[in-house]
């Protein structure tokens, strides 16, 4: 846990559905980071036979053109435009799919006090298939809802407004929790009661300074219930 660290007080006795992104917050967002910005590049540049960085500067460059949008977060729209298995690309690096500090410990809590829990994420189902292989992260909460499901990001109106309809919760007793900032401000503008951001998503980087959102990096820091779990 971090030295600064002070918890987030939070009711949760008056919170009855957690709303949880999946990369970055449950689960340690340097598998991710390390397939889109290093394997990839690197596999890109032997098929189309430049350099590296050439590589690296194309497709980072093309991320930034689509960033917010349902392709950016596609299996298949890449695999289109960079011509590579994304998917074999991503079973390649599995040993790095592993929980953030505490989120085990705080999903096993909401759900032995009934709380509905609900992963509410960008990631293609692909991607969603592969890390659950591993993580075994459905037999920890109720749901897990794919933005692909509905045809547009949690950056959008829309995404909420299907996502209330599927699954009928209370705006005014649900938290969303998730490492990004414009997500947040498209939840927190819906209405949902709560919002926290993630400091630290990616284990092997710095925390993230002059966040906008109440931020931790240890679940214990927002559920200081779990210490003893």
């Amino acid at each position: 846990m971090r030295s600064d660290s002070q918890e987030i007080l939070l009711p949760w006795e008056e919170i009855d559905t957690i709303l949880l992104d999946m990369d970055g917050t449950i689960l340690d967002l340097n598998y991710d980071n390390h397939v889109w910005n290093q394997a990839l590049p690197s596999a890109y540049a032997e098929k189309h036979s430049i350099n590296e960085e050439a590589a690296r500067s194309k497709l980072i460059g093309h991320m930034q053109e689509i960033h917010g949008t349902i392709d950016f977060y596609s299996f298949p729209y890449w695999a289109q435009y960079t011509g590579l298995d994304i998917t074999a690309l991503h079973r390649g690096f599995t040993e790095l799919i592993q929980f953030r500090p505490g989120a085990k410990a705080f999903l096993n809590w909401a759900k032995a006090k009934k709380k509905k829990t609900i992963i509410a994420t960008n990631a293609h189902p692909e991607s969603i298939q592969i890390k659950n292989e591993i993580s075994a992260l459905s037999s920890h909460v109720n749901h897990i809802t794919s933005s692909h499901q509905y045809e547009c990001p949690k950056e959008t109106p829309e995404f909420w407004e299907r996502l209330q309809i599927e699954h009928q919760f209370d705006k005014a007793k649900t938290i969303f929790i998730d490492d990004n900032a414009p997500v947040l401000d498209s939840s927190k503008n819906y209405g949902l009661a709560y919002n926290l951001i993630v400091a630290k998503p990616d284990s092997r980087k710095p925390l993230k300074p002059n966040l906008s959102y109440p931020s931790f990096d240890h679940y214990e820091e927002i559920c200081p219930q779990i210490k003893a779990n």
